[in-house]
């Protein structure tokens, strides 16, 4: 089983390295390419088939180690729930779908993974609850799910951004899945460890670039928090440790997640739609620093990194509660420091404008 790890990772990456270049073409000819505007950077149309070609890659992957570890079939309706919507993605990034249709199936798909049994049971100890009754776990997964799907596909807004994030998180899901003997899901993780590697090789290219896509960032952000709530579920089971596992699983997903209900509450206060495209997101305000695409994705993936330690830290000196109430009190002062900055620099254009009129 160990040997199978390096060998998803290994073979999801040669595969997405083969399969992207034909994609490419295809993109192009079809016009399934992110074409530039006013609110974007690139000058030239991008390719949208990060997100397809990480789809086959694992797939094909998955079909190298079924045959050594059959198991991994027991995943098969998450992996038919993630091709609908890697294919609505994939018309929404072609034929642009409404809001409303997306969060329909979003939140279809979400009832299909809750009828499944994949829920949240409990809240481990945060604030001092722990089980929750059958309606209120319904209630939180059917949210969680749909949020975690819309959160991730936000943070998709700058070179490797997504991808980054996506890492660290299959990464820690990784560790987590071997220290608890998940071996089969874990293998999920490696291939999609692997995939994101390659996928990042093009989507950094200034010649060869392509985006991931709303294919790609749907699909891994449902991958993701399905993900979340069934390693969630299995290390409730445990008595070692397990309130540190839970604590790895969140703190990974914190920043997405609390960067989008902060956008959210912004919009709907301004009368907007809380699906309003703008540039009030945590990797906006890091490119207001001057900051390139790269280095601005360096730094969110550092931020996610110092909220995971810090969150391991607090944990050992007060408990889950006190460590999602501090990893929560960085992000909050980070974000709003990084306002204030941006705020200061429109004052002092502002102030340069009428000197100079």
């Amino acid at each position: 089983m160990n040997t199978l790890f390096p060998i998803s990772i290994l073979s999801s990456f040669v595969l997405t390295l083969l399969i992207i270049p034909p994609l490419r073409k295809v993109a192009i000819a079809i016009s399934l390419v992110d074409k530039p505007n006013k609110r974007k950077v690139h000058v030239m149309p991008v390719p949208l088939v990060g997100g397809i070609a990480i789809f086959i890659s694992t797939a094909l992957s998955f079909g190298l180690v079924i045959p050594h570890n059959p198991e991994i079939l027991h995943y098969k309706n998450i992996f038919f729930s993630s091709v609908i919507l890697l294919i609505m993605g994939a018309i929404d990034d072609r034929f642009d779908l409404k809001a409303s249709m997306k969060l329909v199936i979003q939140l279809v798909i979400a009832h299909y993974v809750f009828s499944l049994g994949i829920k949240l049971e409990s809240l481990h100890g945060l604030f001092g609850v722990h089980e929750v009754d059958d309606q209120i776990q319904y209630i939180l997964t059917i949210i969680i799910i749909t949020g975690v799907i819309n959160a991730y596909n936000l943070m998709d807004g700058i070179d490797g951004l997504a991808a980054g994030i996506a890492l660290i998180a299959f990464v820690t899901f990784l560790i987590i899945s071997i220290l608890t003997n998940q071996k089969s899901i874990g293998l999920i993780f490696a291939t999609n460890i692997g995939a994101l590697l390659a996928f990042l090789r093009f989507n950094l290219s200034s010649k060869s670039k392509i985006f991931m896509g709303d294919a790609g960032s749907i699909m891994l952000g449902f991958i993701l928090v399905v993900s979340s709530l069934y390693l969630l579920q299995n290390t409730s089971q445990l008595h070692n440790q397990s309130s540190l596992q839970v604590l790895a699983v969140l703190a990974v997903m914190l920043v997405p997640v609390f960067d989008a209900l902060r956008v959210f509450r912004k919009r709907m206060k301004s009368g907007k739609s809380p699906f309003y495209a703008d540039k009030t997101h945590l990797h906006h305000l890091l490119l207001g620093l001057g900051l390139k695409h790269r280095r601005a994705t360096l730094h969110m993936i550092g931020i996610i990194i110092t909220i995971l330690i810090i969150g391991l830290i607090s944990y050992k000196l007060g408990g889950i509660t006190f460590s999602i109430i501090s990893m929560v009190f960085i992000i909050f002062m980070v974000t709003s420091l990084l306002h204030f900055h941006n705020k200061l620099l429109k004052w002092k254009n502002a102030i340069k404008d009428s000197e100079i009129k």
